[in-house]
């Protein structure tokens, strides 16, 4: 099964943030018409911070994952702020438009790593590059030109959410046509 691990925005920040994706959809679809539509959105309900991406795990190491991530990381909540739009890649035409984390970075690092450690005692396969908290809020179907990029850039749509994260969860993912749905697992306490 396809496998992650994250940590979820409360309702509040939710709201916050799902509205202020509706206004760069609203800001998108005034400076070029189509443009809102060549982005696949991410639904309010299914936004998540990727602590870890697992990908294809057999079914029959599940339930030693989940023995392991149900125990508590023994760190303190982490109180994260969002706040700013980004593009990957950095050049070039935008695939993915995200929000950044303003606050709480150290305690989500942290939070990674051991998480990380856990995974690497299973044998569970990590990915290698440096570990970037962000919020993926759309995906990019058709080039967009400079013009999404420039929306993003300029700050005409601010954004701004913050909340107190207490746990990760470990999450299946179903691609289905109309979109992906997430079966949470397991939850991974910071605190006991």
């Amino acid at each position: 099964m396809r496998l992650f691990v994250a940590v979820d925005p409360d309702t509040t920040a939710r709201a916050a943030i799902s509205a202020s994706v509706s206004r760069l959809r609203e800001h998108a679809e005034c400076r070029q018409s189509g443009l809102s539509r060549s982005v696949t959105w991410v639904a309010g309900r299914n936004l998540h911070l990727t602590v870890h991406f697992l990908g294809e795990i057999e079914d029959a190491r599940v339930p030693g994952l989940q023995s392991s991530l149900a125990r508590p990381l023994g760190i303190e909540p982490a109180d994260v702020g969002f706040g700013g739009w980004g593009v990957f890649p950095s050049h070039g035409p935008p695939r993915v438009v995200w929000i950044r984390v303003t606050d709480g970075l150290s305690s989500l690092e942290r939070a990674h790593a051991l998480l990380g450690e856990r995974l690497a005692e299973l044998g569970v396969g990590i990915e290698a590059r440096r570990f970037s908290p962000h919020l993926t809020v759309g995906r990019v179907k058709a080039p967009s030109g400079d013009v999404l990029r420039g929306l993003v850039d300029g700050g005409d749509v601010p954004v701004a959410a913050r909340c107190v994260v207490t746990q990760c969860t470990l999450y299946r993912s179903r691609l289905l046509p109309d979109g992906a749905t997430y079966e949470a697992l397991v939850h991974t306490p910071f605190q006991s």
